[in-house]
């Protein structure tokens, strides 16, 4: 580009303010979502691969989820040779050690085998990978959780116990990294010493067949392709006395490679999860937001080819080739696109903690700037530029000069080029306001849907005492004035409680099973018709319960139970049944109890079955009902209570009703994200709409004037060069609502219960953009239309 060129190019800019602010403001806020999605995308896309057998690890994994037992990962590892390792995983999420004698924390820990850090490259500060986990009783923690502990004190040699187990500390890890899989966990403890840690009496856990709740890891050895050996992995479970075995259990086996857990679609409670279809979606509207800027940079350069197209031709008439014109214009667009990544790269280091708010991530963009990928990105923009200036300078370059100098360019821009172009801008801009306002309107349908249950002034503090202990915990609480009511629960709508499994008249079926006291039903408001049995006694029975990862053997007398209605039609029950049999064991019915939802709203209703919580039983939940004005207050007070007999203890509080809300709050975060989205391709459309009104308006300057001159008013003029752009946004909106209803309907389809697509959501939708369009339109309408006529004619 020569010096002569150069001055041209900044001329135009600052002579043309409206048209280059938006060009570039609009290149630049749509690079800054570029921006942030590249550091988003690398980092999902990046997990695990950091680990140096990635090739040959995989985890076992079925359309039931991807819990596995002992004795399943043993026989793997003897009847297949292509099995170098194995590894078992499993958290937990109560370990709790002493700060001080008076000070408790919480900390997550994780079962693992031995071979843990020699599969997986989690690094070492202390300790040797091949050594650390392999006493029976040994644990690793992290860097974290050591600082915490003792300070910049070494822990190695010193001990924590869990479940009353003493177990001593033989290494420290670096902490979790954000680009795994793995939870993040502050100790690895060696799964060996897990029969210890619950104090199960039935053997070692590991050996146990029935106990199948850990994550299985394989270690292949190299060149094996354990993949190909699913339907035989399948049929050896099958045989040997597995789940799979059973009538209902699993009907395959899936070998994951160990990069593509993270977006996997199988189950799995211990591991951290996103979708693939996501991560597609926030690429897609990248794109579209992408695509929209550079309409908005052809259309304005449209708008500006009158002029330019003069300038282009009278270099034309002086000897410059198509082909050195055609590079002039490209070189120009580049140079923009440039100049609107480095506003880009501010902005998005200001926008980053929002986005990292509104995808519940932790990206960080300075990184980028100074990697490889930072060159990549360049590469892109440059890219980016001169597809952006294809079409204008095609579009300039191609009229013969003398025609260009008769006005035929002018002629031929007050066609449909850059009316189709915005017309697709609002097509794609009223598609996402319905998308977005679905999304907030489901949001919104699953928070406040009646669960059939109350859930307001309702606290919800995890139980960490002994069971002695829990009618004097009870008789303090309701000491307090804000308190109205106290239950201890086994289980409630918000954990989902036990799940019983059983076969019934040929058929199988799986209930929720809850312990609870008599204030339960009264506090959430649980409508009961009795059966007339209030209570049946029988013989004495134990059950074994599991309790801060510990098993907890407990004597029990034979109660009678509360079924929902959807319990009672599962088992095909009418009216007020007083008893029903499983097998051989009659189950008494005190009553039942109107249905009520589990859980979150993308699950069906489930049946469930209440029984008395009894004496000996430790519960794990405690609920309070408040009342008053000062439910905060009170809250506090609670806690005060429950300190001071907890000893430090520490607990989990919240209120009920915002815990259910945090069930949908990956749902919020996403239409959040499509709201800004949305509110960009609009703000991006109207900037376009601008921008093309202003020229298209000037075109018509003269005819303006000659029609006021001849009597039109401003109510007419403005009704004259409203109606040219309108048409356009109304075939945008007949285009768009389809579109929005099927990427609606489908997404809805994926939830239970969900809200319905009224005809309102597509009228907002066309209202708003009607009105946006017409505020832009209107503005340089009003002031075109007020212009002295005498003044506009003389000027021509």
């Amino acid at each position: 580009m020569r010096t002569a060129d150069v001055k041209l190019f900044v001329r135009n800019l600052f002579r043309n303010k409206l048209y280059s602010g938006i060009t570039v403001l609009g290149f630049a806020m749509a690079l800054t979502f570029v921006v942030l999605l590249t550091v988003y995308i690398r980092q999902e896309l990046s997990v695990d691969v950091f680990h140096a057998h990635k090739d040959r690890i995989v985890r076992l994994a079925s359309e039931k989820g991807s819990g596995y037992s002992g004795p399943m990962a043993a026989m793997l590892k003897e009847q297949f040779p292509e099995v170098e390792d194995y590894c078992l995983f499993m958290t937990n999420k109560d370990g709790l050690a002493a700060v001080s004698p008076t000070e408790k924390i919480r900390y997550t820990y994780a079962y693992v085998s031995p071979s843990f850090f020699q599969m997986f490259s989690f690094p070492l500060v202390q300790g040797n990978p091949d050594e650390v986990l392999q006493g029976r009783h040994s644990m690793v923690i992290s860097q974290a959780l050591a600082h915490k502990l003792y300070g910049n004190e070494s822990p190695v040699g010193k001990e924590i116990k869990i479940a009353g187990v003493t177990v001593p500390i033989t290494g420290i890890m670096a902490d979790m990294p954000e680009n795994t899989h793995f939870p993040d966990f502050d100790a690895a403890v060696n799964i060996k010493g897990l029969t210890d840690y619950w104090g199960w009496p039935d053997g070692d856990v590991l050996e146990s067949m029935g106990i199948a709740t850990f994550s299985l890891y394989v270690l292949e050895k190299p060149g094996a392709d354990l993949k190909a050996r699913e339907q035989d992995i399948l049929s050896s479970f099958q045989k040997n006395g597995s789940y799979y075995g059973e009538e209902d259990g699993p009907k395959k086996v899936v070998v994951e490679p160990l990069e593509q857990i993270y977006f996997s679609p199988y189950g799995g409670g211990n591991r951290k999860y996103n979708s693939k279809g996501l991560v597609g979606v926030l690429i897609a509207v990248g794109g579209v937001i992408l695509m929209l800027a550079i309409i908005n940079y052809i259309n304005l350069s449209i708008a500006q080819g009158g002029m330019r197209a003069k300038e282009m031709s009278v270099k034309k008439l002086l000897g410059s080739s198509r082909k050195m014109l055609f590079m002039q214009y490209i070189t120009e667009s580049v140079i923009m696109c440039l100049l609107a990544f480095v506003i880009a790269c501010g902005l998005s280091i200001l926008a980053e903690p929002l986005f990292n708010q509104l995808m519940n991530t932790h990206i960080e963009v300075m990184p980028l700037f100074f990697s490889w990928m930072f060159l990549a990105v360049l590469a892109v923009i440059v890219f980016i530029g001169v597809i952006s200036g294809l079409v204008p300078a095609w579009i300039v370059t191609r009229f013969n000069a003398i025609e260009v100098m008769k006005g035929a360019f002018r002629k031929k821009t007050k066609g449909v080029y850059s009316k189709v172009l915005i017309s697709f801008q609002y097509v794609v801009a009223i598609a996402l306001t319905i998308c977005t306002i679905v999304l907030v309107k489901q949001t919104h349908f699953m928070e406040y849907y009646d669960m059939g249950f109350k859930q307001e002034n309702i606290a919800r503090f995890s139980y960490v005492l002994d069971a002695a202990k829990k009618e004097t915990l009870r008789n303090e609480v309701l000491k307090l004035a804000g308190v109205r009511d106290v239950a201890f629960v086994q289980g409630d709508p918000l954990d989902g409680g036990n799940n019983y499994s059983f076969d019934y008249e040929g058929r199988h079926l799986s209930f929720q099973t809850f312990n609870v006291d008599t204030s339960f039903f009264r506090m959430l408001g649980l409508q009961v018709t009795p059966t007339g049995i209030s209570n049946v006694e029988g013989r004495e029975y134990m059950r074994w319960t599991m309790r801060n990862g510990q098993t907890e053997r407990v004597v029990l007398r034979e109660q009678s139970v509360w079924l929902n209605k959807e319990a009672l039609r599962q088992l095909g029950l009418e009216g007020l049944p007083v008893e029903f049999k499983v097998g051989n064991h009659t189950t008494s019915v005190r009553g039942i109890v109107n249905d009520f939802h589990i859980r979150d709203l993308s699950q069906k209703l489930e049946p469930v079955m209440i029984a008395p919580l009894q004496g000996p039983e430790t519960p794990w939940t405690m609920l309070v009902q408040l009342q008053g004005d000062r439910q905060f207050a009170t809250f506090d007070e609670i806690k005060k209570v429950y300190n001071q007999l907890s000893e430090g203890t520490p607990f989990e509080a919240t209120f009920m009703d915002d815990a259910i809300r945090q069930w949908y709050s990956r749902t919020k975060r996403v239409s959040g994200m499509i709201g800004y989205l949305c509110g960009l391709a609009v703000l991006l459309s109207a900037m376009g709409i601008l921008a093309m009104a202003t020229y298209f308006i000037q075109q018509r300057i003269k005819e303006i004037g000659i029609r006021r001159v001849n009597g039109a008013t401003i109510g007419e003029v403005l009704e004259m060069l409203m109606n040219s752009f309108i048409k356009w946004i109304v075939i945008a909106f007949v285009i768009a609502c389809p579109l929005g209803y099927y990427a609606m309907n489908r997404w809805l389809m994926s939830f239970a219960y969900r809200t319905t697509i009224d005809w309102w959501v597509f009228a907002l939708a066309g209202i708003l953009a009607l009105c946006i369009a017409g505020i832009m339109i209107c503005w340089q309408s009003w002031k075109a239309a007020n212009t002295n006529p005498v003044e506009v004619l003389k000027s021509e």
